[in-house]
């Protein structure tokens, strides 16, 4: 019987306080209370009575319920960026465009509204005055008279350094733009783009030996030498 005495006063020594068993885990060793630092909550139970000393689970006091924080927002997808327009194609040599000629940008230039998109066209094989040169917005006038808000054909002979299609623009009753000016005497024959045209060629020599237009001037002077003379439109 002393020997089982001894035995168990030996254990009790070796037992740690009871307040340290309570908390030293974190939580009491038989129920669930939160730890004295309050960065732990143990346990799913609502009230805990068999640790008063403990800060954070009061005697007979329901616990505080623990709300975890709030999910967070799931991340957008970044916006896919927009296409890029498709850039239209250079229209290839002999293609036809239509459309209404919407402007006028000088004696030999205007712009064909076509598949709602405005072009510019040089007209082929002559070169009119500049605005601000001598029969300049007289060929601009003349041009608008023929062209502005009617449906035109252009067949495409060429793009120039400008990105401007060059071609023959003709009327819906047939009647060539290039030749019109020609025979008023309100351009030049463009003899360096189109060398071989025969029929350009003889429309400007009628309109110079009648004297019309430009021609009346004794000495006219070509576009293409007001512009090298550093003159701009």
């Amino acid at each position: 019987m002393w020997r089982y005495l001894l035995a168990l006063a030996v254990l009790c020594d070796l037992l740690p306080p009871p307040g340290l068993l309570a908390h030293q885990a974190g939580c009491h060793w038989l129920h669930s209370c939160p730890s004295d630092r309050g960065n732990y909550v143990c346990g799913d139970l609502g009230y805990c009575g068999e640790c008063p000393d403990n800060q954070f689970c009061q005697t007979g006091q329901p616990r505080e319920a623990v709300t975890p924080p709030p999910a967070p927002a799931p991340l957008e997808a970044p916006p896919m960026p927009a296409a890029d327009a498709p850039t239209p194609k250079a229209p290839t040599i002999d293609a036809a465009i239509t459309g209404k000629t919407v402007a006028i940008v000088d004696g030999d230039t205007l712009e064909v509204l076509h598949e709602d998109t405005p072009v510019r066209v040089r007209l082929y094989g002559i070169d009119a005055p500049e605005n601000h040169q001598a029969f300049g917005r007289r060929a601009k006038r003349y041009l608008r008279t023929l062209a502005l808000q009617h449906e035109v054909t252009v067949t495409v002979r060429d793009t120039d350094r400008d990105g401007r299609v060059v071609g023959e623009v003709r009327l819906a009753d047939g009647r060539n733009l290039s030749q019109e000016l020609l025979k008023a005497g309100l351009a030049w024959h463009d003899g360096q783009y189109a060398p071989h045209d025969t029929v350009l060629q003889q429309l400007q020599a009628e309109a110079q030996a009648a004297k019309r237009g430009l021609w009346s001037d004794p000495q006219p002077v070509p576009p293409w030498t007001f512009r090298r003379e550093g003159v701009t439109r």
